[in-house]
């Protein structure tokens, strides 16, 4: 089984994420399960077993298990002004980069204004981040995250490089945990923290980083301010 999921020069993460699967599906499958730093940096998930791909596709909202069909689970490999480059593993162990410009792009996200790398990075898609796609832009579970980020209209924050037992052990802080009203794993490595309706996100975020730069100083913390979504998204009904 070939993921969507790179280490990103985290060494121990490769382990952590091997402990978190065996935990999960420890009372559904009796095998052991070993995961390694494949082709080009992807990870490898052995043996290939359908309890374990429904076991992974239950805890997230991108499945990042390569199939060879829409959506595809990608990565954004470099995001510009002009244009964003994406890469995902495919099952016959190939690479695939797509490149789109940023504009069409933000565009079937529903902004078609100046400065769309600006408006990607409010709803999360930025360098190192996961994005599923359709053919040729952002899929049916990209667009529906977008509207779930919408409807709740909360300052949210993207964690990378972790997974979501370390998200956890963050959390069981009580001066994280008061600012945080929901967490949602993306991907494995993945996630999305929503703030508190109230909360200050700059206070929520440098709790976060403290907390996670325990476990490891390469998990990586960003925080998405929703008043300037809100502001880009009134922008454009305006128009």
């Amino acid at each position: 089984m070939i993921l969507a999921e790179k280490i990103d020069g985290r060494r121990d993460l490769i382990k952590r994420l091997e402990e978190w699967l065996e935990e999960l599906i420890r009372e559904a499958y009796d095998g052991e399960i070993r995961l390694e730093e494949g082709f080009d940096g992807w990870i490898t998930l052995t043996p290939d077993e359908e309890i374990i791909r429904s076991a992974i596709e239950l805890q997230v909202r991108m499945s990042p298990i390569a199939s060879g069909r829409p959506p595809y689970p990608a990565r954004v490999l470099e995001l510009t002004e002009s244009k964003i480059i994406v890469e995902y593993p495919s099952p016959e162990r190939k690479t695939i980069t797509k490149s789109f410009p940023t504009r069409s792009f933000a565009a079937t996200l529903g902004y078609s204004h100046d400065r769309p790398k600006d408006f990607l990075n409010l709803v999360g898609i930025f360098e190192g981040a996961p994005v599923s796609l359709a053919a040729g832009s952002p899929s049916r579970v990209q667009l529906r995250l977008l509207s779930e980020q919408v409807l709740r209209g909360l300052d949210r924050m993207v964690i990378l490089r972790a997974t979501a037992r370390e998200v956890e052990e963050a959390l069981a802080s009580r001066r994280l945990r008061n600012l945080i009203a929901h967490h949602e794993p993306l991907t494995l490595l993945a996630h999305m923290l929503y703030v508190r309706l109230g909360a200050d996100l700059e206070k929520a975020y440098e709790r976060a980083r403290e907390e996670l730069e325990k476990i490891s100083r390469s998990i990586v913390v960003k925080p998405l301010p929703w008043k300037e979504l809100d502001e880009a998204l009134k922008l454009e009904k305006s128009f």
